[in-house]
């Protein structure tokens, strides 16, 4: 080979070379650029372990970056509504049973099985109060988080001292009980209850209680509010009203409780009894987060019928996601079903909260899950709460304003227990504005 043809040779080898590294780079660049982008929201309740499961997706998706930001409780609706208005980049996140027909009814999230049709066979799997509460004229909005009920608790230690060997099984044993308590000096208020005005936890027990009697409605079939004399909602209220001011059971400080305050004191031995959402008895009896675990458990629901409510959140589907694009449906798809639905056969995130933070869950074959019964016996009854689940009632009335609605019923429901108002007159003003906003939104 001549000198020529040896440069000539040497330098196609460099030029082949340079392209092949360049192809490289540029290659590593566009796979960068394809990665796929979605934005999580949620409510701040177990965020490390949220942080956690993203991690675990993302390992397992490494084309899907998630962007993950928390608010509280108490601000989730309204930054939630917020953030849809003003188009602020969010494309799959928590929801409620209580904000579905507000978000769906406005276009803001989106039905899953119009892009995942898949998703329908869940149904078969999932709680029946916990379908109804994500479903929208007659679509599947949602994949669970957590599905949970309105439960009774109680302190064994100090049943046993007043001389009880059983929780009461009506709300008129209870009665009885906490004044028997209260007599003992065993505690000052024996029923305690998180019933802040902005605690939305407030109306899911009220509607318990409506529940646990045999008429317990809040409205007919009809969407008509059954708020006379004769109907579970005025009892319920009265029976409020007479723990309150009648019999002194009920610490005052309920009205301007959330569910962590309430928590707090009933798991100081403060009080007897509560209604609370079911995954806080994991909580109470954790040694390591109070000293008195052990001492509460879990009992039917006082009343005629033992009904509570089943309350759903979950997973959902943004309208804005849709408008990005297949890429970010598909990844928002995958997100979803990582989160609410199975992963090699097994709902893992659903378990791993009932495991970790004995969360409930809508996924029903979990309760035959050895590791999940073994979980909820270390703190709980799971028999007991199998037979409360049997009895959960989706909330009533689930309408685009029912959101709307239920803070001035909560505000009701305060003016009546401090005695601004009477029963009667809280009860007509939250029937008038119930029918007037329906009346408003039928037009």
């Amino acid at each position: 080979m001549s000198l020529k043809g040896g440069l000539r040779m040497r330098r196609q080898c460099i030029l082949v070379g340079l392209l092949v590294l360049v192809g490289c780079i540029v290659g590593s660049v566009t796979f960068g650029q394809e990665k796929i982008e979605l934005n999580f929201i949620s409510w701040s309740y177990g965020v490390e372990t949220v942080k956690d499961n993203i991690a675990k997706f993302e390992a397992r998706y490494p084309n899907i970056k998630v962007n993950y930001s928390d608010f509280s409780w108490f601000d989730y609706h309204d930054i939630a509504v917020q953030r849809f208005i003003s188009n602020t980049p969010t494309d799959v996140m928590y929801g409620s049973d209580h904000w579905l027909q507000e978000w769906a009814a406005a276009g803001w999230i989106v039905p899953l099985e119009d892009y995942f049709p898949e998703v329908v066979e869940y149904k078969k799997e999932f709680a029946p109060y916990a379908v109804e509460g994500m479903t929208f004229n007659g679509k599947l909005y949602g994949l669970p988080y957590y599905a949970d009920m309105v439960v009774f608790l109680y302190n064994k230690e100090m049943l046993k001292k007043a001389g009880f060997e059983n929780p009461p099984q009506t709300l008129d044993e209870l009665i009885e009980q906490s004044k028997v308590l209260k007599e003992k000096g065993i505690c000052k208020y024996p029923l305690a209850l998180c019933f802040a005005k902005n605690e939305g936890q407030s109306i899911e027990i009220f509607t318990s209680l409506v529940y646990s009697f045999k008429d317990g409605n809040m409205f007919d079939a009809d969407l008509n509010p059954l708020f006379g004399k004769d109907g579970g909602v005025y009892k319920a209220l009265q029976f409020l009203y007479d723990a309150l001011n009648t019999y002194q059971i009920l610490d005052p400080s309920s009205l301007t409780w959330g569910e962590i305050d309430l928590v707090k004191s009933f798991g100081a031995g403060n009080h007897a009894f509560t209604f609370v959402n079911k995954y806080n008895l994991a909580e109470l009896n954790n040694p390591a987060v109070t000293n008195l675990a052990g001492q509460f458990a879990m009992a039917l629901f006082p009343g005629e019928t033992h009904s509570c409510v089943g309350f759903v959140r979950f997973y959902c589907m943004t309208d804005m996601a849709v408008k990005r694009g297949k890429e970010v449906i598909d990844a928002a798809g995958k997100f979803i079903n990582y989160f609410g639905g199975k992963t090699d056969g097994v709902y893992i995130v659903a378990k791993r909260w009932a495991l970790e933070k004995g969360l409930g869950f809508a996924q029903l074959p979990l309760y035959d899950d050895p590791e999940v019964i073994n979980a909820i016996n270390q703190w709980g009854n799971v028999e007991i709460e199998k037979q409360q689940a049997s009895l959960a009632r989706a909330k009533q009335g689930m309408t685009p304003f029912y959101g709307t609605w239920d803070i001035f019923m909560r505000e009701q429901i305060h003016k009546a227990l401090l005695k601004e108002v009477s029963i009667e007159d809280a009860l007509s003003a939250s029937a008038k504005y119930w029918n007037d906003l329906k009346q408003k939104f039928q037009k």
